[in-house]
């Protein structure tokens, strides 16, 4: 496991910037790098370019993202932002320097949770379970009375998260659909950062307020298990029916997790965590 001091230093900034820029925008920025990177990468035959570049300080997720989403929580509670769920405002706007440097600490936390997670081989994407991690991490800190606004939110009182008849068909089709798309993009380009910096580009349209669903951790997760079993049909069979398991699992957790609180853990970001373990599971008992 190696930590840089001057990755540590780089994290501070990434945090404070993504609390400056507002954590949505930030992902989504992300998104552009990732595809110019990952073609760059390709053309170049220089597959370190998309780490080098796509998770640095400037762009990684797990230090700007987390950061963002740490500071809006923080914002919150201190008055300055009217829910901690506006991961879309960029929070320089109010002036704050305690708040920026909120994002820029838990921009560090998530660069070490992550080498942390490389280092001791945790079988996930540990860049996403990072963001979890840090989620979760900022709730407990800022939004303590998350447990009791929850009870005012019928899942909490019980109601199944399960999606009704009408969603569940909508989840299958998108699910699927978009996993098959992803899994056989993935396997003619050989990269997956493409495909999935496509998919956060797609966010600059919720942003605009337009209704739709996101479907980037749809795209990375099937594409990862087309590439994982190397194209075969089986391998494609997999990645289909992962697409449709993690479209379920993100409205799931949605409705479990974000409802009636002020604190923004990632439901896809979470499914991304999820679905890499069950891609390497299905890849070490040679179903994959």
């Amino acid at each position: 496991m190696a930590i840089e001091p001057l990755m540590v230093i780089g994290a501070l900034g990434g945090g404070i910037l993504g609390a400056a820029i507002g954590a949505l925008p930030a992902i989504t920025l992300w998104g552009a790098v990732l595809m110019i990177t990952g073609l760059a990468g390709l053309i170049g035959n220089n597959p370190d370019l998309i780490w080098n570049i796509g998770f640095n300080p400037l762009f990684g997720a797990h230090m700007v993202y987390a950061g963002g989403a740490a500071a809006a929580v923080y914002a919150w509670k201190k008055g300055v932002l009217e829910s901690g769920l506006d991961i879309l405002k960029p929070l320089s706007g109010f002036g704050r320097p305690d708040v920026l440097l909120v994002g820029g600490v838990f921009g560090v936390i998530g660069m070490l949770l992550e080498r942390i997670g490389t280092g001791i081989g945790i079988p996930t994407d540990n860049v996403a379970l990072s963001v979890v991690i840090t989620g979760w991490l900022a709730r407990l800190l800022f939004d303590g009375q998350w447990r009791a606004n929850r009870k005012k939110d019928p899942v909490a009182e019980g109601e199944s998260c399960w999606p009704n008849t009408k969603e569940l068909g909508f989840l299958v089709v998108l699910g699927g659909g978009v996993g098959l798309a992803s899994a056989v993009a993935a396997v003619k380009m050989g990269d997956i950062f493409i495909p999935f910096g496509l998919a956060l580009l797609f966010l600059i349209y919720l942003q605009m307020g337009f209704n739709g669903a996101a479907w980037h951790h749809i795209v990375i997760v099937a594409g990862l298990a087309a590439l994982r079993g190397n194209g075969s049909i089986n391998a494609i069979v997999w990645a289909v029916v992962l697409g449709i398991i993690v479209a379920i699992l993100a409205s799931c957790i949605n409705k479990l997790w974000i409802s009636q609180t002020n604190s923004y853990i990632d439901p896809p970001v979470t499914t991304i965590a999820i679905g890499s373990s069950i891609i390497i599971a299905l890849s070490s008992t040679g179903l994959l």
